[in-house]
Order: C-alpha cells, then sequence, then structure tokens
C-alpha cells in the first residue's frame, strides 16, 4: 500500500429512518477488509474478541453505546450467533416442534390478523450461517460451523440472567404458542426485551417488518424466523458501523487535546516563516535559513496528523488519552487478560460487572447513560483538566500499524511541501537591513 495515499476508513453516514440494509462503496455484506482496515482489525476478529484495546469487542460496544447509541443491534447481534448454535444442537425431537419459518406457507401465516401483507423475502430461503447473506442455501443445508469466525462465536457465553418485566404503556400484548416449541420462553423474553414496540432495548424496526418478524415468531422458534433481522443487523454492523468504529479508534485524543495540538502545529510553522524572514532581510548567510525547515517540518507533520485526529507524542507513547465513560479503576492489563478468550474455554462477562460501565448481558437495562456518574462529573471538568486526561496503553498492533502508517504518511507530505518552500526562501537574496 502506498505511504503518501493511505486513507483511513472513510465516514459512512447513518441511515435515517427504521434498520435496512446497508451497502457501503467499495465492499458487500460480507467484505470485512478493505484497503484502509487491516485483517487484523476486521469485523470477525472485533466481534469474536481477538483484538486488544482500544479495539475490542467491549471497545466496540462501548463506541456504539455512547457515541452513536445504537447498541442493541450488537446486543441482539450477538444473541442471534449464540442461538442458532444452540438450536442447532438442540435434539432432532425437539427441533422437529419448530417448522421452519416460510412466509408464503398459508399454515405459517394461519394465526396473524394481517393476511393481505405480502411477504417480504418471496419463496427465497436465506442461510443463516453463512456471510454471504444473499446464498439461497437452505439452513440445515450446512452441518457445521466450518469458519473461524463462527466457531470463534460458538465459545462466547453470554448471560441470561432474569429480568423484569418491561411493560410500557401503550404496547402491544404478545403471546406465542404453542409452548413447547424448544426456546419458547427464551424466544417470548427476546420479543419483549427487543422486538415488540416499548421494550427496553427495541430495535429500529418499521412496522412492516417489526409485524414480520413478530408473526414468525409467534409461529416458529426455528432461527429462519430472524432472518430478516439477522440479514439487516449483519449489513449494518459490517457496511456501517465497523468502519466508523475503526475510524474513530483511530483517534488517540480527545477534542481539548487535538485542537491544542493543531494549535501547537500552527506555532511551529509561523515560527519557522519568521525564522526564514528574518534571516533573509539580515546580512546572514543565505544558508542559516535551512534552520526554518524544521519547523516547518515538524508543524506540518502534525497539523497533517491532526487533521485524522491522531497526535504523534501519544502515539509514541503507546497511549491514548481515556474517554469520558471509562472508569479510573479501568485497567487494560486485567481486563484484558479476562476478555480475551485465548487461554480460557470461554467468556464470562459477567466477571466483568464491577468494572465495565456497559455489560454485555442479553437481558439488561435500557443502554441509557444519562444516570452513570460520569455524565455529571465530566460535563462540569473545566476545558484545561479534559486538555491533560488520563492517558491509557494501547495494546492492539493492528491500530498501531495504520498509526504508523498515517504518521510515515504525514511525514513524508510535510517533506514534500517543506523543500521547495526552503528551496524558495533560500534562492532570495539578503535584504542586508541589518
Amino acid at each position: 500500500m502506498s505511504i503518501l495515499f493511505y486513507k483511513r476508513p472513510e465516514y459512512v453516514l447513518k441511515r435515517n429512518g427504521p434498520l435496512a440494509e446497508c451497502k457501503r462503496r467499495g465492499g458487500t455484506a460480507q467484505d470485512c477488509s478493505t484497503a484502509a482496515i487491516p485483517l487484523e482489525l476486521s469485523f470477525e476478529n472485533v466481534v469474536c474478541n481477538k483484538c486488544l484495546s482500544p479495539c475490542s469487542l467491549q471497545d466496540f460496544l462501548n463506541y456504539l453505546t455512547y457515541v452513536t447509541h445504537d447498541a442493541e443491534n450488537l446486543q441482539f447481534y450477538l444473541w442471534m450467533v449464540d442461538y442458532f448454535q444452540r438450536f442447532r444442537n438442540a435434539p432432532k425431537t425437539e427441533k422437529m416442534l419448530s417448522p421452519k419459518w416460510k412466509p408464503n406457507d398459508p399454515r405459517s401465516t394461519s394465526r396473524t390478523t394481517d393476511r393481505t401483507e405480502k411477504p417480504l423475502f418471496g419463496s427465497r430461503e436465506i442461510d443463516l450461517h453463512s456471510e454471504d447473506v444473499s446464498n439461497g442455501s437452505t439452513w440445515e443445508d450446512q452441518s457445521e460451523f466450518t469458519d473461524d469466525y463462527t466457531q470463534t462465536m460458538n465459545s462466547l457465553k453470554f448471560s441470561i440472567s432474569p429480568v423484569r418485566h418491561h411493560a410500557a404503556a401503550g404496547s402491544m400484548q404478545w403471546q406465542a404458542s404453542p409452548q413447547m416449541q424448544p426456546f419458547r420462553a427464551e424466544i417470548n423474553r427476546i420479543v419483549t426485551h427487543y422486538i415488540s414496540p416499548g421494550s427496553p432495548r427495541q430495535l429500529n424496526l418499521s412496522h412492516n417488518d417489526r409485524a414480520t418478524v413478530l408473526r414468525a415468531l409467534e409461529y416458529t422458534t426455528h432461527p429462519s424466523a430472524l432472518t430478516l433481522v439477522k440479514r439487516m443487523l449483519d449489513s449494518t454492523l459490517r457496511n456501517q458501523s465497523h468502519p466508523n468504529f475503526v475510524r474513530w479508534a483511530i483517534c488517540n485524543g480527545n477534542k481539548e487535546w487535538t485542537i491544542g495540538l493543531r494549535v501547537f502545529a500552527i506555532m511551529n510553522i509561523t515560527t519557522g516563516f519568521v525564522i526564514a524572514i528574518v534571516l533573509t532581510l539580515s546580512k546572514a548567510s543565505r544558508w542559516w535559513r535551512i534552520l526554518a525547515a524544521l519547523e516547518w517540518w515538524f508543524g506540518l507533520t502534525n497539523i497533517i496528523a491532526a487533521s485524522q485526529g491522531l497526535c504523534i507524542l501519544l502515539h509514541r507513547m503507546h497511549s491514548r488519552q481515556h474517554h469520558a465513560w471509562e472508569t479510573r479503576s479501568y485497567t487494560v492489563e486485567d481486563d484484558e487478560a479476562t476478555l480475551k478468550g485465548l487461554d480460557i474455554s470461554f467468556i464470562q462477562y459477567e466477571s466483568t460487572r464491577s468494572k465495565w460501565p456497559v455489560k454485555m448481558e442479553v437481558f439488561g437495562p435500557a443502554n441509557n447513560y444519562s444516570g452513570e456518574p460520569w455524565v455529571s462529573q465530566y460535563s462540569q471538568r473545566p476545558w484545561y483538566r479534559k486538555l491533560f486526561d488520563k492517558r491509557i496503553p494501547v495494546h492492539e498492533t493492528g491500530l498501531k500499524q495504520i498509526q504508523n502508517r498515517m504518521i510515515r504518511q504525514a511525514e513524508a507530505w510535510a517533506l514534500i511541501i517543506t523543500i521547495p518552500l526552503t528551496i524558495g526562501f533560500v534562492a532570495i537574496p539578503n535584504g542586508n537591513l541589518y
């Protein structure tokens, strides 16, 4: 990859309105690594928790919670992957009680009151386990999880802790049958927690999509009933949330620090011009004007890197400033050893309850952080204290490689601008004014 033409991931605009399939220029739903995102930071590695801070799975969830405010997409997606595997491993006698969902089958739509709505999928069946969501193979055709992504996801264990029933005023009453189907109680709780209107972690589904999913889950607990949601969440997380998360993770300083860095860089560039002009008007040898090149190069390097949200000083220190929601008790060494998942058979997110501000639980409170202590505390902090926020070590090598490439690119562009500028000032005759 050329140093001079590297560009960090472009920001993918969030679609206004309900969830829908998200397409990204230059990529497809299964394209997890583009020229701007190395394989080390691919969607699979992030979701499977193979990346270290600040690109771990918990960091991804924090980003969706505090920055984009759609963490329920990831929470529900992780549950779906786990649920698909558990349903596959269920006894055949139980799975026979939950037939496959076919929108155009009259038997599967007999319980709904709205029978005039056209099915959204037609007669095509979608492979729920394939990364290519457009694959037309049936769900039962895939006998095993063969790719590294699904195998790793299968090792993740999620908390299915009890949760109080959240009843919102005016929310619809949803009751499914028959109750003998496998995982029926869990599906009922999923509906009241993510699907039904007024649920604590309500997915942003359109009216028609919500009605389709509710009708499917009322009929069966087969994973095919979640095909619509799976397809939309997979494309949205891959093609929008993930590239935006990598772009956000590259920035290692907060807003105040970045502004201060740009002011410092402009001061260096201005100092270089002052040195060059003073020496040009003097009787000193013109070769002394080369000293201005050091200020120009240093200032241009920093301002080019700062335009991408990257601080060279923090990068050289292998650290970043902590985010407002990260508590002071946060330690990467302790938590990453627990969450990395390399030397343990499964990840138990309940063990992180005392340390992480956002718990990765299937059934938990709404993703509303307004009541967390840091909100009022951080808003009351003066700007000069935010400028020197606490630093946290950066351990993800894939992210460091991106930052190294961006710094080398900034240095190269600064050199390209500095050389002709220096030659121009050296070529000017002495002013001999003093």
